[in-house]
């Protein structure tokens, strides 16, 4: 009896303990950590990681490169001398094997090769800043110091990167001693984020702001996976959108040098009418070898295709390939559970506590390969994909204001009454996909940091429609 006893007074002491420990892990800030989730291409892919022979696959390292140059040099000289279109094709496939050959996935969705991101611990240590937070981004070791980063290897299925998530989202409140975390997400983390609002609810998350959100997917891709590709009318647009792409915010004189030489000089006639030639005469070819071998078993690309093209891109794509079966019922899962249900799923989490903001850039086009290019976007992803449902005017026009709108953008390009949240959205003119300016870091620490949903009203120091001056502020747009 009395080691009966002595054994439970030791229970009980034990449990007093580790609930006396417990309870004083507890933060007593009331601002809860931040998880970043990044976007496409963020973090390097390895072949072999860990192993002697380990060496980067994505972005192409040095020795992919040197390998690629006779063929690249071989591209142009027959597309723009010999026009040789079949050499060219196949110039294009090798390039395409020797630089990316090693993201491909099997017909599964399972990476074709040992290659994934490099190994990252879970955080061992409580980082977080309560009102002393700043969101940062593209700085290096600062913005792990900002914000706990989650790593995933983008080439998966948002449901199985959103799986992941959920370990990482219940680890970190863990080590913060925190109940619940925020989340911003850019582009692609977008559909991780809202796959794991669909699994998981939002208990474990107060707020999420979504940066250039490609959940609604991009009409570039999905005018890519049905075929759509052509440049014809299109040569002096895919030349502006370059130029503009770099010539926004230009970076250094020797970006300008290029830019003003390829225009002065006359050089892009040729060659944009040598690949308009060349799409016409091969692309299916080229599709259906090495980017559907590359690409198309990437369940993310399927993420980014829009509920219009879906069913088409898919018929396009696989045909009757049984071989595909379990790949075509992955990206079905993610597509018709969370992609078509985003909005209901945000109503619902909205309901249950949750907070949220939406930022969007626009006044500038998608890439002009494809029909319909014309549309708003932030250079990749439509306007009114990101935004849930505004209304853009066509590049080169303006939209009819034919009553007075709050929501409408002064300078007619956009009305936002149509969003799924009007009063939640935010629009950056000239924003480019993956731009952080100082001033638009400091609007996200504002929306992470703003004590109740952020709204237009709440959040009066920031207008609805902003442009960044050359300081890198955000102004409102005029």
């Amino acid at each position: 009896m009395k080691r009966l006893i002595s054994l439970l007074l030791a229970v009980i002491i034990a449990l007093s303990v580790s609930i006396s420990c417990f309870a004083a892990e507890k933060c007593s800030c009331d601002i809860e950590p931040v998880v970043f989730v990044h976007g496409f291409g963020t973090h390097p892919l390895y072949l072999n990681y860990g192993e002697k022979d380990q060496r980067q696959v994505f972005p192409p390292d040095t020795k992919a490169i040197v390998e690629s140059m006779p063929d690249i040099l071989s591209l142009l000289f027959n597309l723009t001398v010999t026009k040789n279109y079949d050499r060219a094709a196949d110039d294009l496939n090798s390039i395409a094997d020797k630089m990316l050959g090693y993201l491909a996935c099997d017909e599964n969705g399972n990476s074709k090769y040992n290659v994934g991101i490099e190994h990252h611990d879970l955080p061992t240590e409580d980082h977080h800043k309560g009102t002393d937070y700043s969101f940062t981004v593209f700085n290096g070791e600062q913005a792990d110091k900002d914000q706990y980063l989650f790593y995933y290897d983008f080439r998966i299925d948002p449901v199985d990167a959103a799986k992941q998530l959920k370990e990482y989202v219940n680890h970190i409140k863990k080590l913060t001693g925190h109940n619940k975390v925020k989340i911003a997400c850019h582009s692609e983390g977008n559909t991780v984020v809202s796959s794991y609002l669909y699994l998981y609810g939002c208990k474990d998350v107060s707020r999420v702001i979504f940066l250039s959100p490609a959940y609604k997917g991009l009409s570039l891709i999905g005018n890519m996976l049905i075929g759509n590709v052509t440049l014809n009318d299109k040569k002096n647009p895919l030349f502006l959108y370059f130029e503009q792409m770099l010539g926004i915010n230009p970076r250094n004189y020797f970006e300008e040098l290029i830019i003003n030489s390829v225009r002065d000089y006359g050089l892009y006639p040729n060659l944009f009418n040598a690949l308009d030639e060349f799409f016409d005469a091969e692309f299916d070819y080229v599709f259906y070898t090495k980017l559907t071998e590359i690409f198309c078993t990437m369940p993310c690309i399927w993420a980014f295709c829009p509920d219009e093209y879906y069913k088409s891109a898919k018929a396009h794509v696989f045909g009757n390939d049984s071989k595909y079966k379990t790949f075509i019922d992955k990206i079905d899962y993610y597509h018709y559970n969370v992609q078509c249900n985003l909005e209901k799923t945000l109503n619902k989490c909205l309901k249950n506590g949750m907070t949220l903001a939406i930022c969007c850039g626009y006044n500038i086009s998608s890439i002009p390969i494809v029909d319909g290019a014309e549309t708003q976007s932030d250079m990749l992803i439509d306007t009114e994909y990101m935004s849930i449902g505004a209304r853009c005017a066509d590049i080169g026009t303006t939209l009819k204001a034919t009553i007075k709108n709050k929501y409408f953008s002064p300078d007619l390009l956009v009305d936002a009454s149509t969003c799924l949240y009007p009063e939640y959205t935010w629009f950056i003119k000239n924003q480019m996909h993956s731009q952080f300016t100082k001033g638009y870091e400091k609007f996200v620490t504002e929306l992470l940091l703003c004590k109740s949903q952020p709204t237009l009203s709440n959040m009066k120091q920031y207008q609805q429609f902003m442009v960044n001056d050359k300081n890198e502020n955000l102004i409102p747009v005029k």
